[in-house]
């Protein structure tokens, strides 16, 4: 499906393609990640699931799905997630010109019912919450420190992927809402990166990079 009002423009850098809003007038260049880091097709197989998770008929499939893959490659899993976060929060900065480490820390889970007589659940919420946000920023910046430290909330307690990947799949419902109220379909992003670009084959450059 179509993205409403998003461009795609070829760069001379093979491994990345120019996302432009055609509204806004604003751009970013999305570079595929290392293959040794992060295989594309690892990307795509997340985006792929998110989606037909966020279709309720496929929900139960899709999350068992992510489930076994967290907890078969805990590390490999959640890098494909935080990277695709992080290219859904460049693409509402691109429409609506909110710094993209602002829309990350705005992140919230919207999937239960939540009040003041709750705090002990609330505080465990948000502290899931604050973990998926360390990962989806570290990916957006490429900032090494801060992807050990999410990598390290992974790790610990033992099951903590699987958890997390629940956590943000609720996330990314709300992500996803949100984007649809603004005109962009989330569908098939990273899918059209991986179709029109290949694996760099130089030193590794960050995957989301301001044009204009």
């Amino acid at each position: 499906m179509p993205l409403s009002g998003l461009a795609w423009q070829t760069l001379p850098d093979t491994g990345a393609l120019a996302l432009v809003d055609t509204s806004s007038r604003r751009a970013a260049a999305l570079a595929r990640p290392h293959p040794r880091e992060l295989p594309m097709i690892d990307v795509v197989d997340m985006e792929r699931l998110v989606v037909s998770w966020l279709s309720r008929q496929n929900r139960f499939a899709a999350e068992q799905q992510l489930v076994e893959r967290v907890e078969d490659d805990p590390h490999r899993t959640m890098s494909a997630l935080t990277w695709l976060l992080a290219m859904w929060t460049v693409t509402i900065h691109l429409r609506t010109g909110r710094p993209p480490a602002a829309v990350i820390a705005a992140m919230s889970y919207r999937q239960v019912w939540r009040s003041p007589e709750a705090p002990q659940s609330e505080r465990v919420w948000e502290t899931l919450t604050d973990r998926i946000r360390l990962g989806a920023l570290a990916t957006l910046t490429s900032d090494a420190r801060s992807a050990v430290e999410f990598h390290s909330h992974v790790d610990n307690p033992r099951g903590m992927g699987a958890v997390l990947v629940r956590h943000a799949l609720g996330i990314m419902a709300g992500m996803a809402d949100d984007m649809r109220t603004i005109g962009v379909d989330p569908q098939d992003m990273a899918g059209t990166l991986a179709l029109y670009t290949i694996d760099p084959d130089g030193p590794t450059v960050p995957c989301f990079r301001p044009l204009t």
